[in-house]
C-alpha cells in the first residue's frame, strides 16, 4: 500500500517543519505548502493521492476551509484536519456550514495530540466502503 501522503499547509515555516518531523518520524510522506495557491500547485502536481490535508485556518491568501473545499472537490476521500490558534467564535467564521466529518486540533499542541488524531482519521473506514466490503 505505501505510506500515506500527508499536505502540510501553514504559513508559518517552523511550525511546518516541526509538523514535518514529527510525521515522517511515524513513517507519513509529507508534502508542504506556506498558502492556498502553493497547495493547489502542489496537490495538482503531486500525482499521487493525498491521504490527508492538515492546514491551518487563517492563511495569508485565503482560509483553510476555503482550500479543503477545493481539494475535496479534487479528491473527495480526502480526510482533513485543521489547526488554529484560534477558537470559539473565530472558528465559527470559517467554519460556517454544518459538517460532519469537521476534525480540529487547537495549537500549539504535543506531537502525541497530532499523530493520534492522523491515526485516527487515516484508519477510519468509510462507511459506503465499509458496507460494500461486508457484501
Amino acid at each position: 500500500m505505501g505510506r500515506k501522503t500527508i499536505l502540510v499547509v501553514d504559513d508559518e515555516r517552523k511550525q511546518r517543519q516541526t509538523i514535518r518531523g514529527w510525521l515522517t518520524g511515524h513513517g507519513y510522506a509529507v508534502i508542504e505548502a506556506s498558502n492556498c495557491h502553493e497547495a493547489l500547485l502542489v496537490e495538482a502536481g503531486h500525482g499521487e493521492m493525498i491521504a490527508l490535508l492538515l492546514t491551518d485556518l487563517v492563511l495569508p491568501d485565503g482560509n483553510g476551509y476555503e482550500l479543503s473545499k477545493t481539494l475535496r472537490e479534487r479528491e473527495p476521500d480526502l480526510k482533513v484536519l485543521f489547526v488554529s490558534g484560534q477558537a470559539g467564535a473565530e472558528l465559527r467564521k470559517f467554519l460556517n456550514e454544518p459538517l460532519p466529518d469537521v476534525h480540529f486540533l487547537r495549537k500549539p499542541f504535543p506531537p502525541e495530540d497530532l499523530l493520534s488524531r492522523v491515526e485516527i482519521l487515516l484508519s477510519s473506514i468509510d462507511p459506503l466502503t465499509d458496507a460494500a466490503l461486508k457484501s
